[in-house]
């Protein structure tokens, strides 16, 4: 008698199947996310215990607070600049992609992402917003000092600039355009491949066809732009460095 296996029956299988395997990565993500997080873990538990032995964890809260609320900022803003660049990528897309070698590379990709668009956008925003503020909590410091900023009433003799910009101000806004310009040089790379992959950018191309489209250069050159501006910024900062 021949035996018949749950896949040649057309019946469902048991082990094997796309929601097991859904799962299985999910929590193999989850416990590397959690062995990544030890260390971060076990500081945070010894820095609670020793503001408790001190009797101060008004204080502990208070850094724990800002250290939240830098994350959260930075994280919602880098999500907003990358999800409307790459809502702009998504609109400048030719209606109709350059045929050759890359499209043919390129069009399984196509089939796999038609129709999760909006998805994959979501997805990439969220995680190099979680990536670009990874480090922004080690700021906290500089922040609270920038909230908490106050005048000295004594000025510098070369900019005629009060003291207390240089305490309190200085730090965080140079932190600041360093992360701005990051964030951007980040979201330069990301919009080049997004658009490489709907087609706005072709590195073979027919005679006479653009490598890259109008609309395209113009994006790209806004984020250069900006980048531009922010080093600038850098620069423009740099000047009061030179009295600390």
């Amino acid at each position: 008698m021949r035996t018949v296996s749950p896949s040649s029956s057309g019946g469902r299988p048991r082990f094997g199947t796309r929601r097991t395997r859904f799962i299985a990565v999910l929590i193999a993500g989850g416990l590397l996310v959690l062995l990544l997080s030890l260390r971060g873990i076990a500081r945070f538990y010894t820095d609670y215990l020793w503001f408790d032995s001190l009797g101060r964890t008004d204080v502990w809260g208070r850094v724990l607070l800002a250290k939240i609320a830098l994350f959260v900022i930075f994280v919602a803003i880098f999500f907003i600049l990358i999800w409307i660049n790459l809502l702009i990528v998504e609109r400048l897309k030719p209606a109709v992609r350059p045929p050759g070698p890359e499209e043919e590379m390129l069009s399984r990709f196509h089939d796999i992402l038609s129709g999760r668009t909006r998805l994959v956008r979501l997805v990439v925003s969220v995680v190099f917003s979680l990536l670009a503020a990874s480090g922004v909590s080690n700021q906290w410091e500089e922040w609270l000092l920038f909230v908490n900023r106050k005048d000295f009433g004594t000025v510098d003799p070369l900019f005629n600039t009060d003291i207390g910009f240089y305490v309190f101000r200085l730090p965080f806004l140079t932190f600041l355009v360093n992360w701005a310009f990051a964030a951007f040089m980040i979201i330069l790379v990301v919009v080049g491949i997004a658009h490489y992959i709907n087609g706005g950018i072709r590195g073979q191309v027919p005679r006479g066809a653009p490598r890259v489209l109008p609309s395209v250069k113009v994006h790209l050159s806004a984020i250069l732009a900006v980048l531009a501006l922010v080093k600038a910024a850098d620069y423009w900062l740099s000047r009061y460095e030179l009295t600390v």
